[in-house]
């Protein structure tokens, strides 16, 4: 039983420092306001000191469970952190991606150039409709995900006058198609 717990320990430290390592590699460089790669790290290292001491503890042949379970309890504590900064990582970088192409567009908040390029979209067939945080209509997005092939960006982008344009031509397109 002493080697089983010894091992998930083990695993949990090994998974927890390639997420933060992956998490460092993506994190945002606008510091946010929930610090959670810094509740990472702490309960990380927290996590190596209690393994630490569980082994130097079993080296002079005493076996304390409390420790390992301690190391156990930060690790998890650990992991969740990073997985919670993880998904906000992944939800961050689809939102650029799916926004940089228009970016241009963005700055001017202008109408009539992105309408110029909803048109260049629809003979290309690559559509796409900006999801409002605050005013979105699901069933409609799904319609037009599923029925028309056409990508959803993110709900968690920021909203711009000229995306709003952008989603009015693609409610006026479809309008008359659903």
């Amino acid at each position: 039983m002493w080697i089983k717990i010894k091992h998930v320990a083990l695993v949990l430290f090994i998974v927890d420092i390639l997420l933060l390592v992956v998490n460092l590699k993506y994190k945002d460089e606008i510091p946010s306001i929930i610090p959670d790669l810094d509740y990472a790290k702490l309960f990380l290292f927290l996590g190596i000191v209690s393994f630490i001491g569980y082994l130097i503890i079993v080296k002079f042949k005493k076996q304390l469970i409390i420790a390992v379970v301690m190391a156990i309890i930060f690790f998890s504590l650990s992991m969740f952190f990073n997985l919670r900064l993880a998904k906000d990582n992944y939800d961050r970088i689809q939102c650029n991606r799916g926004i940089s192409e228009y970016s241009k567009y963005f700055e001017f908040d202008s109408c009539e150039k992105i309408k110029k390029r909803f048109e260049e979209d629809l003979v290309n067939g690559e559509l796409k409709y900006f999801q409002d945080e605050y005013a979105s209509d699901l069933e409609f997005e799904e319609r037009l995900r599923d029925k028309h092939d056409i990508e959803l960006i993110g709900i968690s982008c920021t909203q711009f006058t000229s995306m709003e344009c952008y989603n009015d031509l693609v409610k006026e397109l479809f309008k008359e198609k659903m």
